[in-house]
């Protein structure tokens, strides 16, 4: 009886110790699939974060920028089931409080404002730049003191940089200035307009480009773009060495080899200048040192249609800046302008020049730049006229310094009657009224 209720008990506790068994068994499986669950859970959920952080706020980012709605964002990449419901809708409202209707109203309200600022800015420069240079343009026809008038077309020449500052500003807001030229302007002539839009203009050393012509229509945005491009190569390079501009011909049109002399660009500096070249500037976020000018230049030749490529590969070991010309930008020099509105050099006593003489269109002067000339007439010509008709001053004694008044003063002038292009022109076209150039120039 005993050994039966002995083997009674050991049955017994046999089948408890395998319930037992089986009950262990079965809570870890379900503990396994906890964890895996809890790893899924958390694997989806940062998988959803990286695609919140990299694709989905970028998206928004991008249409409150333009001032779109939200359509079309991306969405999560999994359903809740995955990530948990609380998770999905904490995520979806952070998604709804970054794009909602009301944070794209601030932040297109932020950027009108940025962009009206700026906008008042550059109006104000120009108009305060327009009077200084049409008080200077009347106080050259009073000065027949060489040096006095030197320091005058410093001034006026000081003037037009202003001037080239404001109508960057009001490039990058969107608004392009008015046409200046009614007939072609030759390569050379833009690169030498270009040239006098920036301060080392002395710099400069233009080669070829005096046959092939740029139609009317891109003048203006050509020159401000390669006067950027000029002024990025004097400022990065030492001061003591020229910038060689070659211009040439090649099969689809014409470049524009801008070559200096300075340290170069690492590679990553290059690639954000390239960055700046190719995409659009956010006004909103330009930081405590805006720097305009490639982002100038990216914006011109998106409008115009010619290319800029920047390379390290400059033969004096700087940066080499290639502005392609297309052929549909190109065109015929039309050759009655060059019989109708040719103009005697100064220097040749064949008439003056009166305040109230019509305008006569650019020309060339051989070793100058680009002149221009207002209906007042040029102030080099007026002086040069008075000149004439002045007693013979006394001989200079031998040697002469390198840099004399004179001197000076035919080195601006030759600068600033090059400024005055823009302005004659706009004499010619818009009832007399004097609206000078606007130009800029900076690179990163």
């Amino acid at each position: 009886m005993s050994r039966q209720i002995l083997a009674g008990g050991c049955v017994a506790a046999a089948v408890l110790l395998l319930g037992w068994a089986l009950l262990l068994l079965r809570q870890l499986r379900a503990e396994r699939a906890l964890r895996v669950r809890e790893q899924a859970v958390a694997a989806a959920r940062g998988a959803e974060v990286a695609h919140l952080a990299s694709v989905r706020i970028p998206a928004i980012t991008e249409r409150m920028r333009t001032g779109q709605r939200l359509h079309g964002v991306p969405g999560p990449l999994a359903p809740e089931a995955d990530t948990g419901h609380e998770f999905a809708r904490a995520l979806a409202a952070v998604v709804v409080a970054l794009g909602s209707d009301e944070a794209v109203r601030r932040e297109r309200a932020l950027r009108d404002s940025v962009q009206a600022a700026f906008e008042s800015v550059a109006r104000t420069m120009h108009a305060m730049a327009t009077v200084q240079q049409q008080v200077l343009d009347h106080v050259e026809q009073s000065i027949d003191d060489s040096r006095l008038m030197a320091e005058v077309m410093k001034a006026d020449h000081a003037a037009a940089q202003m001037t080239r500052k404001a109508q960057t500003l009001l490039v990058m807001c969107g608004i392009w200035p008015a046409r200046r030229e009614t007939r072609p302007v030759s390569l050379y002539d833009c690169v030498r307009g270009a040239q006098s839009r920036i301060v080392e203009f002395g710099r400069i050393d233009v080669h070829g480009g005096q046959a092939l012509y740029v139609v009317p229509p891109a003048v203006e945005g050509l020159m401000h773009a390669i006067a950027e491009l000029l002024e990025n190569a004097t400022v990065f390079s030492p001061s003591r060495t020229q910038v060689v501009v070659t211009i040439r011909e090649v099969g689809a049109g014409a470049v524009v080899e801008i070559d200096d002399a300075g340290l170069g660009m690492p590679p990553d500096v290059l690639q954000q200048a390239t960055g700046q070249l190719r995409q659009e500037l956010d006004l909103a976020r330009l930081g405590a040192v805006p720097r305009l000018g490639l982002a100038c230049v990216g914006r011109w030749s998106r409008e115009l249609g010619f290319n800029v490529e920047l390379t390290g590969t400059s033969a004096y070991g700087g940066t080499r800046a290639v502005t392609f010309v297309p052929y549909r930008l190109l065109t015929e020099p039309l050759s009655h302008f060059t019989a109708s509105h040719q103009v005697p050099a100064v220097t040749t006593p064949a008439g003056t020049a009166g305040p109230g003489a019509e305008p006569s269109s650019d020309v060339p002067e051989p070793g100058g730049l680009p002149r221009r000339r207002s209906r007042r007439g040029s102030a080099v010509e007026a002086a040069a006229q008075s000149a004439l008709h002045a007693p013979p001053p006394a001989p200079a004694p031998e040697p002469a310094s390198p840099w004399t008044p004179e001197a000076a003063r035919a080195s601006i002038a030759s600068v600033v009657s090059g400024s005055r292009r823009g302005r004659a022109a706009l004499d010619n076209d818009e009832d007399d009224t004097d609206v000078p150039d606007e130009h800029d120039g900076g690179r990163p």
